[in-house]
């Protein structure tokens, strides 16, 4: 049975539903990610896992223990905000050590506790410092291990890296994955960073309206979506307008350019679909008879570091002006970069594309 159970959440507020009939089950030590865009009920569902909120509908279970409606301090979960929340009045090792205060854990047990957790995230040095006198990263250094203190069933982690620069984010999401593996702690993180969830997650749950698109690990979600929000929310993509040909052959035309998928088309022959491929799986000039192609004139370059995007718009036999392509190039430096206006053949395999109804 899954360590910790999600069955039939709902929750409404007044006549607005906010999650609609949210089922997951997560094992023990596992790191899931909550990714959408605002509003999709993400934190809405975190904060019924903690107990900010009750749900409406369905019951949440931790460790065959039904805690649906347990008050947040009868639930042994620890929880990590946005804002750190940390007590500007106690020293960071009076922060770290609260909740077991609270619990009225022995002074002893209390500081043996407090170092641990400050070399856990490589800051011994700090336990006398106040929050004002560290930085934004430690800071939320600091808050997570709060959380980690206590030693909670559930780690629970409410965008906790969107108040910092990039690279303190990078640095910190490496970090907070480091401590999970090493704790082993089952772990939920909400957050809209799609880099985030895919790099840090055994499992991304895809959310949209109140409810769960896709589930699935960060590979599948990304290479294999299989809703056309999640194709068109996850990284970049082309959705191209196509004409179905022969659905058996899982061929179709692309402004009159006969284009081939890897698979039967579920759709009847002259029905109007999409084509949706990365911008990744798009080369220039590679030559193959089991190969795509696509013609174009580009229309713009972008420089993006590792990544050189360039646009092109697709000239096909039935129209002078095709659907537009974004082609990604991964950054060398011998790339030769297209120059705006020149004339470019574009391949992909058929595995590459694949259709959206």
């Amino acid at each position: 049975m899954a360590f910790l159970a999600l069955t039939n959440i709902s929750k409404t507020f007044g006549n607005s539903v906010a999650v609609h009939d949210f089922n997951l089950a997560v094992e023990r030590g596992e790191f899931v990610s909550f990714l959408g865009p605002s509003g999709c009920g993400k934190t809405t569902t975190l904060r019924m896992i903690a107990g900010f909120e009750l749900p409406t509908t369905g019951t949440i279970v931790v460790n065959n223990e039904d805690i649906t409606f347990r008050s947040p301090n009868q639930r042994n979960v620890g929880m990590v905000f946005q804002s750190y929340a940390l007590f500007p009045n106690m020293t960071v090792a009076d922060n770290i050590g609260f909740g077991l205060k609270i619990a009225r854990t022995p002074q002893a047990e209390i500081n043996r506790t407090v170092a641990e957790m400050l070399d856990v995230i490589h800051l011994p040095e700090l336990g006398d410092r106040y929050p004002h006198q560290l930085s934004g990263g430690q800071q939320q250094r600091v808050a997570l291990v709060r959380a980690l203190a206590i030693h909670p069933q559930v780690l629970l982690l409410d965008e906790p890296l969107s108040a910092l620069d990039a690279k303190i984010r990078v640095e910190l999401r490496a970090e907070i994955r480091r401590i999970q593996r090493q704790l082993g702690i089952t772990t939920i993180y909400v957050t809209h960073d799609q880099e985030e969830a895919l790099s840090l997650s055994d499992r991304v749950v895809v959310m949209n309206a109140g409810r769960i698109e896709q589930i699935g690990a960060p590979f599948a979600i990304y290479n294999y979506p299989t809703t056309g929000f999640v194709a068109s929310f996850i990284g970049q993509l082309n959705l191209l307008p196509i004409v179905v040909a022969d659905p058996a052959a899982g061929l179709c035309t692309l402004a009159g350019e006969p284009v081939r998928v890897s698979e039967a088309i579920e759709a009847s022959k002259g029905a109007d679909a999409r084509l949706a491929i990365r911008p990744e799986e798009l080369r220039f000039g590679q030559v193959g008879s089991d190969l795509n192609h696509l013609h174009g004139r580009v229309e713009s370059v972008t420089f993006l570091g590792a990544i050189v995007r360039v646009r092109v718009q697709m000239i096909g036999a039935a129209a002078a002006n095709g659907p537009l392509l974004a082609v990604d190039l991964f950054n060398e430096r011998q790339l030769h970069i297209p120059q705006v206006g020149e004339a470019v053949e574009m391949t992909f395999p058929r595995h590459a594309c694949w259709i959206v109804a």
